[in-house]
C-alpha cells in the first residue's frame, strides 16, 4: 500500500477507532453508576467489551501492518492477534475461575494496556512485543495474587521484615544502582533492568493497610512513621524525585483517610513542602525540569524541547487525532515512557486523551467503592492504598505532560513501555480485585446465615403450630369428654 492510500485509509478509521474507545468508556461510566446507585444488585456480565477491545486491537495492528511501501507485514498482525488472545485468556478465566471479580475494572484495565501496546507498535515495535510479554507476566502476577490475597486479613509476624526489607532494598538501590534519566534507580541483570522502587510500592502499601487497621496511639504509630521516612528517603537518595512524590502522596491519603488526623497531615504536607524546595536547590536535573515547565519555549531547541513538542503533538492531534500512523510523536526523545499520553493525543485526538484520564477516573471510583464495601480496615485500606498509587501515579504524569506541573519522570500505569511498571501495576489490581472477591464471598457466606436463621425459624415456628394444634386437640377432647358427662350443656 502506498502513502496516499493509507492515508485515505488511516483519515478514516481514525473515527472508527474514537467511537471503539467511546463505547467502552460510556459502557464502563454506565455500569459504574448502576453498580454504585442501583438499590438492587446489578446482574454480573461481562456484556460485549471484550470482543469491542479485540476488534479495536485487530483493527489498529491490521492497518500498521499495511503502513509503508512494502508488503503486508505478517509480523504486526500476528502480534495483534496474540495480545488479542492474552487478553481475552487472561479476562474470560479470571471471570469464571474467581466468583466476585471487578470484571469492569479488568476491562479498562485491559483497554488501557491495548492503548498502549498499539501506540508502541506504531513508536517501536520491538518494544511493543516486549510489553506484551511483561503483560503476560503482569497476568501472572495478578492470577497469584487472586489466588493468595483473599485468604490473608492482615501481616502479621510478616509486617517487621517488611518495614525493614523496603527501605533497605531503596537505600541498596540508591548506592548501587544504574543511573537512567539523572536517577539512580535501576539495577541490571544481564539484558533485563528493573525499577525496585515499584515492586516495593506493594510492601509500602501493604504496611500501610496493616499498621492503621486499629487505633493507635501517636507513639504506637511511631515505627510506622520511621518507615514511611526512610522509604521516601530511600527514593530521594535515587534522585528519583517523581517516585518519592508518589509516595508520599500515597502515604498522606491513606493515613488521613484512617485516621482522620489532620494535625499529623498538615505538618506533613507543609515538610513535604520544605522537602521539594530543598530538592530543588540540591538537584541540577529537577532544576532543569522546573525551568522546563515554566517555560519550555525559552530554550525550545534544548530542556525545553520534549515538553514544547509535547505540547505542538497534543494540539495538532485536534478532537479526533490525525489518524494511526500520520503523526510525527517519535520526535518526542520519551514518547515510549514519560509522553506517551502525548502521542495518544496526537493520533488518536484530544477525545481519547481525555476518555484515558476519564478510564483511571473509572478506576479510581470503582476501586473506592469496593473498599467502601469491604467488611475489614486492613481490607479497606488495601483497596483505598492501591487505587491511589495507580490515580497518583496517572495524574502526576499527564500533568507534566499537559504542563500543569513540573515533569517527574514515572511511567503511566498499564501504557508507558517498563516491565517493572506493568508487574507492579498488575499486583496493585490484584490487591484490589482481591478485596472485590473477599466482599462477594463475605456477602454470599451472610446469604447462606440469613437463609440457615430464616430455616431454623420456620422449623421454630412449625413446631409451636404442631404444639398449638396438640393442645387444641387435648382441649377438645376434653370438652368431649365433660360434654358426655353431662357438666356442660
Amino acid at each position: 500500500m502506498n502513502d496516499k492510500q493509507y492515508e485515505i485509509l488511516a483519515l478514516t478509521l481514525r473515527y472508527w477507532f474514537v467511537l471503539l474507545i467511546v463505547y467502552v468508556f460510556v459502557k464502563s461510566t454506565a455500569r459504574t453508576f448502576r453498580d454504585i446507585f442501583s438499590d438492587q444488585p446489578v446482574k454480573r456480565s461481562t456484556g460485549n467489551i471484550p470482543f469491542v477491545l479485540v476488534l479495536f486491537t485487530l483493527t489498529a495492528f491490521g492497518l500498521l501492518a499495511m503502513q509503508g511501501s512494502q508488503a503486508f507485514n505478517v509480523d504486526t498482525a500476528l502480534l495483534g492477534v496474540l495480545a488479542s488472545a492474552i487478553v481475552l485468556f487472561q479476562f474470560y478465566l479470571l471471570y469464571y475461575l474467581f466468583p466476585g471479580i471487578d470484571e469492569i475494572l479488568l476491562l479498562i484495565i485491559n483497554t488501557l494496556a491495548i492503548l498502549g501496546f498499539i501506540m508502541l507498535q506504531r513508536l517501536t515495535p520491538e518494544l511493543a512485543l516486549r510489553q506484551v510479554q511483561w503483560f503476560a507476566v503482569g497476568c501472572a502476577v495478578l492470577f497469584g495474587t487472586l489466588l493468595i490475597m483473599p485468604r490473608i486479613n492482615s501481616l502479621k509476624r510478616f509486617s517487621s521484615p517488611l518495614m525493614i526489607l523496603g527501605p533497605a532494598v531503596l537505600f541498596f538501590v540508591a548506592f548501587f544502582g544504574g543511573e537512567s534519566g539523572g536517577a539512580t534507580s535501576k539495577l541490571s541483570f544481564g539484558s533485563i533492568s528493573v525499577q525496585p522502587s515499584e515492586f516495593v510500592k506493594v510492601i509500602f502499601i501493604m504496611i500501610l493497610a496493616d499498621s492503621l487497621k486499629e487505633v493507635k496511639t501517636f507513639r504506637e504509630k511511631i515505627p510506622l512513621f520511621l518507615f514511611a521516612a526512610a522509604s521516601i528517603l530511600g527514593v530521594v537518595l535515587q534522585k528519583d524525585l517523581g517516585s518519592a512524590l508518589h509516595y508520599f502522596i500515597v502515604f498522606l491519603f491513606v493515613y488521613q483517610i484512617s485516621t482522620n488526623d489532620w494535625l499529623i497531615t498538615t505538618v506533613a504536607s507543609g515538610a513535604g513542602v520544605l522537602a521539594a524546595v530543598a530538592g530543588y536547590k540540591i538537584f541540577p536535573h529537577v532544576q532543569v525540569r522546573v525551568e522546563a515547565w515554566k517555560n519550555p519555549w525559552a530554550d525550545i531547541g534544548g530542556k525545553g524541547w520534549q515538553v514544547a513538542q509535547s505540547l505542538m503533538a497534543m494540539g495538532s492531534g485536534g478532537l479526533v487525532g490525525m489518524g494511526l500512523g500520520l503523526g510525527t510523536p517519535y520526535v518526542i526523545p520519551a514518547s515510549r515512557t514519560d509522553f506517551i499520553f502525548a502521542a495518544i493525543c496526537e493520533e488518536f485526538g484530544i477525545l481519547a486523551g481525555g476518555i484515558v484520564i476519564g478510564f483511571y477516573v473509572l478506576v479510581l471510583i470503582r476501586s473506592m467503592y469496593k473498599a467502601n464495601l469491604a467488611q475489614s480496615p486492613y481490607d479497606m485500606l488495601l483497596a483505598c492504598g492501591s487505587a491511589i498509587s495507580l490515580a497518583v501515579q496517572a495524574f502526576i504524569i499527564i500533568g507534566g505532560v499537559v504542563k500543569m506541573i513540573p515533569l517527574t519522570g514515572i511511567t503511566l500505569p498499564f501504557i508507558s513501555y517498563g516491565g517493572s511498571s506493568m508487574v507492579t501495576s498488575f499486583a496493585l489490581l490484584g490487591l484490589i480485585l482481591s478485596v472485590s472477591i473477599k466482599n462477594e464471598r463475605l456477602v454470599k457466606a451472610t446469604d447462606g446465615y440469613e437463609y440457615l436463621d430464616e430455616n431454623q425459624d420456620s422449623e421454630q415456628e412449625g413446631f409451636e403450630d404442631e404444639e398449638n394444634r396438640e393442645q387444641e386437640l387435648d382441649d377438645g377432647g376434653e370438652m368431649k369428654s365433660l360434654y358426655r358427662d353431662g357438666r356442660i350443656r
